[in-house]
This record gives structure tokens, C-alpha cells and sequence, in this order.
């Protein structure tokens, strides 16, 4: 047992080491494009190439973030739940996206900000691309913290709702390569929750529209 729980342990640490090349060799060409393409004097086709380049570098990030989970160098602390959903909220208010958040108590528990926070983002997002806007709350009762996100959009199929979660599924009826994405967010998404001790649940909403609720134990 403990020869395997040490190669085990060696694979993981390799396997971060490789991870860590694979950004940096990636990241320095996309760097370098970025900088070349202020020399085009187009500014569609520079606008264009700017939005590539950054969809790439979110897409490294994406995969190598759901690569790493169950690993994460950020500490647990405690931190008031409600208080990082509204910040993630006002950033997209900030860029004028159509975000809403019902007032909330505070509401404490352990886990990691900044994956917290990249799980939410993304929920929101996908509310924003795909259903015109966000309703988000924070509720906790006996058993759970719910972060809730819901949209008025055209919903998901039922018989597709357990597919979102795969990496790299983007289904055809609601997504389509102008929105951009390669399908991992929610992928991403559950990663994080479930590393908290949590799940992510999505359904249809009666009135229409989809509710995503991240649900965190009460006890960390």
C-alpha cells in the first residue's frame, strides 16, 4: 500500500509539472500574438484576432484549472458566501451584463475564494449567453448553502440536462460557435463544487428558462 500510495503520489506531482510546462509554452506564443497583431491595420481583423487570442488563453485556463482539481494550492477559509456571489455579480454589472442579485444574509462557510468564485462565474455566463440574463441568490437552510442562477432562456432538453456536465459538450439547440466556449464551464464548474463537498443540480424552470444551483452542505 504505501509503494502504490508513493507512485501514485509521484504520478500526480509529475503530472503537475507537465501541466505547468504545457501553460507556459502555450501562454508565451499566445503573449507574443497578442503583441503582433497591434501591427494590423484593420481594426475588424485586429479586433477579431484579439478575440481568438483571448478565447484561447480562457480555454487554457479552463482545461488546465479542470486538470488540477482535487490539487488546489489555495487554502480553504472561511468566507461569507453571499459577499463573493454579489462581488462576482457587480463585475458583471460592471460590464453592463444583465445581472440581478435578491438581497442576503450573510451566510459563512469554508471553502476555496477563488474557485468559489470561478464556479459562479461561470454559472452566470452561461445564464447571460444563452438565456439574456442572470437572477442570482444565496439561500442556506438546514441542510444547504444554495447559490442559485436563473435565466429566462429557452431551457435545455430534458433528456440532455445530464450531458452539460461532460467536458467538451456544447449542445447544438442553445449554443453555437458565435457565443464561444468549448464546453467545459460546467464541466469546470461541477469540479470545483464537488471538490467543496457539494453538487451542482440543473433543471428546467416551470415558468421557463434553466435554474442552476450549486449546493453546499451546511457543515463544511
Amino acid at each position: 500500500f504505501n509503494g502504490l500510495r508513493l507512485l501514485v503520489g509521484g504520478m500526480l506531482d509529475e503530472k503537475d509539472r507537465m501541466l505547468g510546462a504545457i501553460g507556459h509554452d502555450l501562454r508565451t506564443p499566445l503573449a507574443a500574438l497578442r503583441v503582433r497583431i497591434e501591427s494590423v491595420e484593420d481594426d475588424t481583423d485586429r479586433a477579431r484576432m484579439a478575440d481568438t487570442i483571448d478565447e484561447m488563453s480562457r480555454t487554457l485556463d479552463d482545461i488546465l484549472s479542470l486538470a488540477r482539481i482535487g490539487r488546489p494550492s489555495e487554502p480553504a477559509t472561511e468566507v461569507d458566501i453571499a459577499a463573493l456571489v454579489d462581488a462576482v455579480v457587480e463585475d458583471f454589472r460592471d460590464l453592463g451584463a444583465p445581472v440581478e442579485m435578491a438581497d442576503t444574509p450573510r451566510v459563512v462557510r469554508s471553502v476555496r475564494p477563488a474557485l468559489m468564485r470561478r464556479a459562479v462565474r461561470n454559472l452566470i455566463e452561461n445564464a447571460i449567453k444563452y438565456g439574456g440574463g442572470a437572477e442570482v441568490s444565496v439561500m442556506r437552510d438546514a441542510r444547504y448553502v444554495r447559490i442559485a442562477v436563473a435565466d429566462r432562456g429557452p431551457g435545455i432538453p430534458e433528456d440532455k440536462l445530464a450531458q452539460v456536465f461532460e467536458s467538451f459538450t456544447r449542445l447544438d439547440e442553445s449554443r453555437n460557435r458565435e457565443s464561444g466556449g468549448v464546453g467545459l464551464g460546467l464541466a469546470l464548474a461541477r469540479g470545483i463544487v464537488r471538490e467543496a463537498g457539494g453538487e451542482i443540480v440543473i433543471g428546467n424552470r416551470p415558468g421557463g428558462g434553466l435554474l442552476a444551483e450549486i449546493l453546499l452542505p451546511t457543515a463544511s
